[in-house]
């Protein structure tokens, strides 16, 4: 029995206890059993006949009990021929052929069976159905029931099956989505990384350069400021080295320490301006994004400058968009042709803004007819509703 029913219990992702099983096999051959015994009894009464006599109930009550016995091999042969593909339709016929032998054998079976319990061994008589002409005509008389609630039952666990395949797909399909989306994501995650990782060296080597030049001209307590804040600076990288996205005013305090180190090398050279609206200190943007657009304003403009040179980063919200600019006054006799951003540090700028908003974010480099250059920067931001609009006044702030 248990070989019969665990291929074919499997095959719908099911574990059934015996005693489910019967129950459900009794109740099914039951109501057919049922229907029957009402049709028969409506039959006869319809005629003027009396019901059935208490011989045709023990009989039919048997047929039901042998019929429910030859559950497990039935479904077992639905399990192994189904019949609810058509393709290829030369295996559907062999099979509807396979379970139409099996039905009309079991039903001389059970007829025989039943003759010879009843009225053989038992010596019962037998009753009208017994009348034309003994086994083969009760058995032609429910062969069109008989075979209609054996292929309803082959017919049913095979869409049973068929849905439950399906289902499962399904389920694999959504396992399969989420885990190519985890990968997608894991993987944009660790390609903004290793961006973020180039950004660290390059921005090492050149203050390196800038310390080294301050000891070979026997400026030591500005070199050993300059090694306090560096030290300070990659003690803010270590802190938030995994994020990818922090507020305005984190990175703001970040740019504030670089620039601390650039004020120690260009004293009185260097001017800095911060105007920074309000609404904007809480907008998400990429860490250490604004350190390499201040840096290349440094190199391309302000070490380009003999006096003295003024950067300014503001930052304020247009809709649903948050624009930071930095920008420098290098004069319009000496100013020199804008940034391409083919260096490392513009490179890397460009290439995780288009990993991390996919093409929403902008950045551009304008040239003003007065001198310098502003880079300007638009990314942008889904804030809650719930948060103030209102527009603030710029917050100026002076290194």
């Amino acid at each position: 029995m248990k070989l019969f029913l665990q291929p074919v219990f499997q095959a719908l992702g099911m574990r059934v206890r015996a005693w489910q099983f019967g129950g459900v096999a009794a109740l099914y051959w039951g109501s057919f059993a049922l229907a029957g015994y009402v049709q028969s009894n409506a039959y006869w009464l319809l005629r003027g006949d009396p019901s059935f006599t208490g011989t045709e109930e023990l009989e039919l009550l048997l047929r039901g009990l042998l019929w429910l016995l030859s559950t497990p091999l039935i479904l077992y042969l639905a399990y192994r021929a189904p019949i609810t593909s058509f393709r290829p339709l030369r295996r559907w016929g062999r099979n509807l052929g396979l379970h139409l032998a099996v039905q009309f054998g079991l039903n001389l079976l059970i007829t025989c069976l039943s003759y010879l319990v009843l009225y053989r061994l038992l010596g019962l008589t037998p009753g009208r159905t017994w009348g034309y002409d003994g086994v083969w005509a009760s058995m032609l008389l429910r062969l069109t029931i008989s075979l209609t609630t054996y292929l309803l039952l082959v017919f049913g666990y095979g869409l049973a099956t068929v849905a439950y395949r399906n289902q499962t797909l399904q389920h694999q399909n959504v396992r399969y989505e989420l885990a190519n989306e985890q990968l997608k994501t894991q993987l944009a995650g660790a390609q903004l990384q290793a961006l973020k990782m180039q950004l660290n060296p390059h921005f090492l080597f050149n203050a390196h350069h800038s310390l080294v030049g301050l000891i070979l001209e026997h400026e030591n307590e500005r070199a050993i400021a300059m090694v306090t804040a560096l030290s300070d600076l990659l003690r803010a990288v270590l802190v938030n080295g995994d994020a990818q996205l922090i507020p305005l005013r984190e990175e703001l305090q970040f740019v504030t320490k670089y620039l601390h180190i650039q004020k120690i090398r260009f004293q009185d050279r260097l001017h800095i301006d911060f105007a920074i609206a309000a609404d904007t200190r809480e907008c998400l943007f990429p860490q250490f994004l604004l350190q390499p657009l201040v840096e290349n304003a440094m190199v391309h403009g302000i070490e380009q400058v003999i006096g003295t040179a003024c950067l300014r980063i503001a930052a304020h919200r247009e809709g649903e968009q948050l624009v930071v600019e930095v920008s420098d006054d290098a004069a319009a006799a000496g100013r020199r042709p804008a940034a391409t951003g083919q260096g490392i540090g513009l490179s890397n700028t460009k290439a995780r803004l288009e990993k991390l908003y996919h093409g929403q974010a902008q950045l551009e480099f304008v040239q003003p007819p007065t001198g310098g250059t502003v880079v300007r920067l638009r990314v942008p931001q889904n804030l809650p509703a719930t948060l103030p609009t209102t527009t603030a006044s710029p917050i100026l702030v002076t290194v």
